[in-house]
């Protein structure tokens, strides 16, 4: 398990300071992003609903994985921040749920990360010489997206 290292000359308050004005600044980006805050020269910029969603993804991810490390004001100000951004997604997207929402190429490849094993044990295949004789060629591995194992998830800002 990683260990929390804390600078000997900063406190626990000010360490909930910092995560919270991290949380902030993240937020201002994703509104900046969805065209509710303005650009330095006061213009108006139409909104990057795709940019927005994955600013938001990120501090989804953000909370669920620092999940029983917050203090309970911190847990607080994340989920009223979520709260408020997917209001503002959806806002910014005229009321269009983000899991509706086309999905489109940002330009750059994610590498698939693999998931972990599951805990509870899995039936063993049967012995080879029990199974019976096929003639045919073998079915075609089953992909990622067919596997009914595999967890699905769909986001919803509306």
């Amino acid at each position: 398990m990683a260990e929390v290292r804390n600078d000997p000359g900063m406190s626990q308050g000010e360490l909930a300071q910092k995560f919270v004005q991290f949380l902030m600044m993240h937020a201002q980006n994703v509104l900046f992003v969805l065209g509710k805050i303005p650009t330095p020269d006061g213009r108006q910029h139409k909104p990057n609903l795709e940019a927005g969603k994955v600013l938001i993804d990120q501090l989804e991810v953000l909370h669920i994985k620092t999940k029983g490390n917050l203090s309970k004001q911190e847990e607080n100000i994340f989920n009223e921040t979520l709260t408020s951004l997917r209001m503002a997604f959806v806002e910014a997207s005229g009321g269009t749920p983000a899991s509706m929402m086309p999905e489109r190429d940002m330009g750059f490849d994610m590498p698939e990360l693999e998931e972990e094993e599951p805990t509870h044990p899995s039936p063993a295949p049967a012995p080879a010489a029990q199974a019976p004789a096929q003639t045919q060629a073998s079915p075609a591995p089953q992909t990622p997206e067919e596997d009914p194992n595999k967890k699905k998830y769909f986001k919803s800002y509306g």
